[in-house]
This record gives C-alpha cells, structure tokens and sequence, in this order.
C-alpha cells in the first residue's frame, strides 16, 4: 500500500510524493500510517473526528488536528525548536482520501495556510 502528500501553502509552495507504507495498525479507535520521507520516520495516526502527524528524524514534529479547536504545533530541527498553535479549519474523509485545511499560528497571527490532502493507495 502507498501514501500520497499533497499540499499547499499560502506561499504557492507546492508539495506531492508517493511513499510505501511500511506498517499500517488497524486498531478499533484509531488505525495508523507509518512510512518514510525525505525528513524522518513518518506516523499518521487517525482517530475517526481527529488526526495526529508525527516526524521523526532530521525534522521532528508532532501536529495535531481537531476541527475548530486550536491545538499544538512542536517542531524540531538541530537548529530550530518552537512551539505554534495549528487551527483546523477543514477536517474531511472519504473513501480512500483524507483532506485537512489549517492555519499555523504563532501566538495569535496566522503565519501559515495549509490545505493537505493524504490519499491511501492500494497499488
């Protein structure tokens, strides 16, 4: 099975890579996504009405998304380490696709807007 990340930023900064997916965990109140990308070891963790993102590796990151909650943003790098706040606006699954829309906040101002879409492939 394979994952695809698309996204875009308010930046025009365009993203989108296939990757294997090395474990996937079918548990009854979350299934999770494991693979590896360019940055670390990768976990997708879906709780049905919210979704966690971690990164483990030369990015560290755990993101956390809940629909019109604000909720925490780490990030990590040698050099780097802080804390934001994402705020999701758009949270939808369908089939095989998962579509989040958010902003990354620091303290109050909107830094950033992401819309990511993650599509589960079977081949």
């Amino acid at each position: 099975m394979k994952i695809k990340i698309k996204s875009l930023d308010k930046f025009s900064q365009n993203y989108e890579k296939v990757f294997e997916l090395t474990k996937v965990i079918d548990l009854d109140e979350k299934k999770e996504y494991h693979y590896s990308d360019e940055y670390g070891r990768c976990k997708i963790v879906d709780y049905n009405d919210f979704v966690e993102i971690y990164r483990r590796g030369e990015i560290n990151s755990k993101q956390v998304f809940k629909v019109s909650e604000h909720t925490p943003f780490i990030y990590m790098t040698k050099q780097f380490h802080t804390k934001y706040k994402i705020f999701t606006k758009k949270f939808e699954k369908e089939n095989d696709k998962m579509t989040l829309e958010y902003d990354i906040m620091d303290d109050d101002n909107v830094i950033n807007n992401i819309k990511l879409n993650i599509y589960f492939m079977k081949k």
